[in-house]
């Protein structure tokens, strides 16, 4: 048991407290830490020693100390994994590996400053309009875990002003229906009938690209000419994918087809079948893989023919899959049909979702309204 004057890599001077943790497994262990003063150090191994007395460490407390980056991913990332889903520790992960540990892997956790940080978040923003932003939220989560851990005093991401995103004010956020139409007629039926049935679908019942792509034949019923959402695609955290439940309860879902669509998906379901015959009670994924019959379609697949098909039509605004729901759940709304409708077809936990996405309006539907309400107050004198 004793403390150590130590020189980090950064330069910076830590009093580092050592303290005998007994026996584990036959082994010795020593409980580490570093601090920055010797008060610091001499009060925090008394408080070692006493918990050590009263039996309050085990194996896991006997852990390598954490001193950089790194370090403290490799002891967050298991407790991590275990409160999210497996498609969003995929993506998680790949956010560390790919951005953040290649910045602050090998830096000590007391080299990470505010400064650094605010640096970084720049450098992202010169690349990315949106990524950004997720990047500084992880890393400021895991700084908070290396606080609450006692690594760090302070969280160095607390005192980072994050860059505002770039908006254009002047470009509606979804297609209205003239534009939804306009894109359709860039896709021809018969020479592209996957994806036209495909996007017709989308536009139509303003499924989410995970649950489309979860789609099976039987999903299909003609004889009500409805659509069964119950199932979602989903990324592991082995990268590989997989059907899971809906995104929520609210998600599974019944939506009526209509004419034009219940046309289209037989055309389609027809060309599927070899011999020409449908068959509603099919399991085959309703949009196959094009290498794997019986294999469902990658799930980035639609996103790469939507970018496509507005470069080489030079559609605007450029819209997302997920800006083709906002532009269902929008343009069903401008239509008259009621939110509480609205929220059970697109699948939203509460009517409060179905309206942040149509706050999104253009100015003329903001000019429609005031007009609408000039109009009805003109019937009285006041």
């Amino acid at each position: 048991m004793a403390i150590k004057k130590v020189k980090l890599k950064s330069g910076a001077v830590r009093y580092r407290v050592t303290v005998n943790a007994g026996l584990v497994a036959g082994k010795r262990k020593n409980i580490v830490r570093n601090v920055k003063s010797m008060q610091k150090a001499r009060l925090l191994e008394s408080k070692l020693k006493l918990d050590v007395a009263n039996g309050l460490y085990d194996e896991e407390d006997t852990t390598p100390p954490v001193q950089t980056f790194s370090d403290l991913y490799n002891q967050w990332w298991p407790i991590y994994v275990q409160t999210v889903e497996g498609s969003t520790a995929y993506k998680t992960k790949q956010l560390f590996h790919n951005h953040l540990i290649p910045m602050f892997g090998s830096k000590t956790l007391t080299a990470i400053k505010t400064g650094s940080i605010q640096s970084a978040v720049s450098q992202w923003r010169e690349t990315t309009t949106k990524a950004y932003k997720e990047r500084f939220i992880y890393l400021k989560k895991i700084l908070s875990f290396a606080v609450k851990m006692q690594y760090i005093e302070k969280n160095p991401a607390d005192g980072v002003e994050l860059p505002r995103g770039l908006r254009s004010g002047k470009s509606p956020v979804y297609w209205d229906n003239k534009q939804v139409a306009r894109f359709l007629t860039c896709i021809d039926p018969n020479n592209d009938p996957e994806k036209y049935t495909m996007f017709l679908l989308m536009v139509s019942t303003g499924i989410r690209r995970e649950e489309l792509c979860a789609l099976n034949v039987s999903d299909v019923n003609f004889k009500t000419s409805t659509l069964s959402i119950n199932k979602a695609y989903a990324t592991g955290l082995n990268g590989k994918e997989s059907i899971k439940g809906t995104k929520s309860t609210a998600g599974m879902r019944t939506i009526p087809l209509t004419p034009k669509v219940t046309i289209q998906l037989k055309k389609w379901i027809a060309l599927l079948d070899a011999s020409k015959i449908i068959s509603i009670r099919d399991d085959r994924p309703l949009f196959p893989s094009p290498q794997h019959f019986e294999k469902r379609l990658g799930i980035n697949r639609p996103n790469k023919w939507l970018k496509d098909i507005i470069e080489a039509n030079h559609l605007t605004p450029r819209i997302t899959l997920h800006g083709l729901r906002k532009s269902f759940v929008t343009n069903m709304i401008r239509s008259g049909v009621d939110v509480s409708t609205v929220q059970r077809l697109a699948g939203h936990s509460t009517p409060d979702v179905t309206l942040r996405i149509y706050a999104g309006m253009n100015q003329s539907d903001a000019r429609e309204g005031i007009d609408k309400l000039a109009e009805y107050m003109a019937q009285v004198t006041f």
